[in-house]
């Protein structure tokens, strides 16, 4: 049993809902506020917008990685197809029944989570949430531990075009 503990007191918070309210605003502002990296973690992944806010963060220089589940790999289309043909490092992650995680790690300094999918219907169709977490040492140092555990347990994408 892991137990996170609740964020210090100078942790800053910024949360946002689907449908339509603000969650891939959020998840794209976060994202583009990376001036070193971005690790991403995603169960189902074809947002557009969400996919060019991290090809833009890595044509200017952010070191962007990604790991998706196992659907990812075979799906008509993916941002995550999408990303490793622009030469973003994807993974795919074939342990889990469903590796339903979804967070990203900006700069080693916030995290976002929660329910929400990086897809069109997680924005348009699905009651979802976003939490972002700032300033949090503890917080990060987790999600960044875990990101790192999925990122070693899983395969390269193989480019599909």
């Amino acid at each position: 049993l892991l137990l996170i503990p609740l964020p210090s007191p100078a942790c800053d918070m910024e949360v946002a809902f689907s449908p339509d309210r603000g969650a891939t605003e959020l998840v794209v502002r976060t994202i583009e506020s990376a001036q070193k990296s971005v690790r991403v973690v995603a169960y189902s992944f074809t947002s557009k917008p969400i996919a060019l806010a991290l090809l833009a963060d890595s044509r200017r220089g952010v070191d962007v990685r990604v790991v998706v589940d196992k659907s990812q790999a075979t799906a008509r289309y993916t941002a995550a197809t999408f990303l490793a043909n622009e030469g973003i490092p994807v993974r795919v992650d074939y342990r889990y029944a469903i590796m339903h995680n979804k967070f990203v790690i900006v700069d080693d300094s916030e995290v976002e989570t929660g329910s929400f999918n990086f897809t069109s219907a997680g924005a348009k169709k699905n009651a979802e949430n976003v939490i972002v977490l700032r300033n949090d040492s503890s917080v990060v140092r987790q999600y960044a531990t875990e990101w790192q555990r999925l990122w070693n347990e899983s395969d390269a994408l193989n480019l599909r075009y």
